[in-house]
């Protein structure tokens, strides 16, 4: 029974990479500091020599779209990886 609970757990969790657009390590720490904060982020990982956040979410309390416009609020812009790749591709 408590195997169940822990994959019904695990099920209602997503994850998302962002590129965005930091460039210090300050970017990095009010990233982490605020974003942490966010309803339904359960995990965060910030890479400054890529760019890139990662962020495991509760898709039942928040979503992607959510997750970028609080990026954008602190002053970063927020693309999903996926389509930051493909639009590098495009030119």
């Amino acid at each position: 029974m408590k195997f169940l609970l822990t994959l019904a757990l695990l099920a209602a969790f997503s994850d998302v990479t962002f590129v965005t657009s930091i460039h210090c390590k300050k970017c990095v720490n009010k990233i982490e500091e605020n974003l942490s904060f966010e309803k339904g982020v359960k995990d965060l990982k910030v890479n400054l020599n890529d760019k890139t956040v990662y962020i495991k979410y509760d898709g039942k309390k928040t979503d992607v779209e959510k997750l970028a416009k609080a990026i954008n609020k602190f002053g970063y812009t927020a693309v999903v990886k996926e389509e930051a790749d493909t639009a590098g591709d495009k030119k």
